[in-house]
């Protein structure tokens, strides 16, 4: 049996990986060509391109520009990439945001517009789901990508968090609808997903000659050369430079600029253990750190930051109180730091304390029997 579903396959082919024309991004879907072209003033668009033009303007409206967050609908015109612009598409198609991967990338599902191809896990949105753009028709819940965003994308809807978990289920491998409906391409229909959860869908894909097996080939093809172009490129590794003291740089040194100070400590540490031996009822110094460092003769601080804190902000909070790096962060999340010469390390801690990203804050006091004259 032959299915014609709207719109033909060749063409929607053509549109997301041959489009014609220049590098302009162009969008032959029915509601670009509607905003794009309007009818002349002699000759009444047709309501169904009304209907899409306002659907449009209602969620330019509803939506200004915000940042990335999780429920987030984003339109894309083109193939984005960390290093540019990215592969130009002649047809908009949607990502719904599911959860930061940190910097500018983002995991979630692809959104289209092709809501006679809906199949059993293509969630088709609602008016409950809130407004929505011609272009976020149906969420394709059997293919989650990963893009990198620049931030500025459109916003063509945001789903509540009971949608975002029905998502998620129509796309778990392991989920399968129990006695569900034969399979009619080009229909949909509701059903309760669980006791308190009614979704819309599409029905089973059917046989080969169902014309959404290759709807299906053709957009897992586009979340993978979309979540290909959100992968960031592998860290250059430095060369390891020969002598001592190049390795205890590159060993130990965050940031580099703590070189000198950790080289000091480093040494001056390793005297002392020599010097005095092991003291195993010392109970002063930090045991679940290096102790070396812990041990020298001047008062330390010892900081933990809170697990999600990026190691920059780490180093810009030290340095707006004039701080010095002395070690860290250790396998524990904890970091080792100086006062600066004129300063007292009570004041120091108690400025710490005062940062969002600092959980808390313990003065190491130097150990007496190793720092005897």
């Amino acid at each position: 049996m032959k299915h014609n579903l709207y719109p033909p396959l060749p063409r929607l082919k053509a549109d997301l990986f041959d489009p014609a024309g220049d590098d302009t991004p162009q969008a032959p879907d029915d509601v670009a060509e509607a905003v794009q072209q309007p009818a002349p003033p002699d000759l009444a668009m047709p309501a169904y391109l009304q209907e899409l033009v306002q659907r449009r303007v209602d969620a330019d409206a509803a939506y200004p520009p915000e940042p990335p967050a999780v429920g987030q609908v984003r339109r894309l015109d083109a193939v984005p990439g960390l290093g540019g612009a990215g592969r130009a598409v002649g047809r908009s198609f949607g990502v719904l945001l599911g959860a930061s991967l940190g910097g500018r990338r983002w995991s979630g599902w692809l959104v289209a517009q092709e809501g006679e191809y809906a199949g059993e896990r293509d969630l088709v949105l609602q008016e409950d789901d809130g407004i929505a753009d011609p272009v976020a028709v149906m969420v394709q819940a059997w293919n989650p990508v990963e893009v990198a965003l620049r931030g500025d994308e459109a916003i063509i809807g945001k789903l509540p968090a009971a949608t975002l978990g029905a998502v998620a289920r129509l796309g778990d491998p392991g989920f399968a609808p129990q006695d569900f409906v034969a399979s009619r391409p080009g229909r949909i229909g509701a059903w309760d997903l669980d006791r308190d959860t009614a979704v819309v869908t599409g029905t089973p894909l059917g046989e080969q000659d169902d014309p959404r097996h290759d709807y299906q080939v053709l957009y897992r093809a586009l979340a993978q050369e979309v979540s290909a172009a959100a992968q960031p490129a592998p860290a250059q590794t430095a060369p390891r430079r020969a002598g001592f003291m190049h390795w205890l740089q590159d060993t130990f040194v965050r940031p580099a600029w703590t070189f000198g100070a950790l080289a000091v400590v480093v040494m001056q540490g390793a005297w002392m253990l020599g010097l005095h031996g092991p003291q195993p009822d010392d109970a002063l110094v930090y045991r679940s750190g290096p102790a070396p460092l812990a041990q020298a003769c001047e008062p330390r601080l010892r900081v933990m930051f809170r697990p999600d804190s990026v190691y920059a902000d780490v180093i810009v909070t030290l340095r707006r109180v004039d701080a010095t790096l002395v070690d860290g962060p250790s396998e524990t999340g904890e970091v080792w730091i100086a006062p600066a010469r004129d300063q007292a390390p009570q004041e120091l801690a108690a400025m710490l304390r005062q940062s969002r990203l600092v959980e808390q804050v313990d003065l190491v006091e130097p150990d007496p029997r190793l720092c005897r004259q």
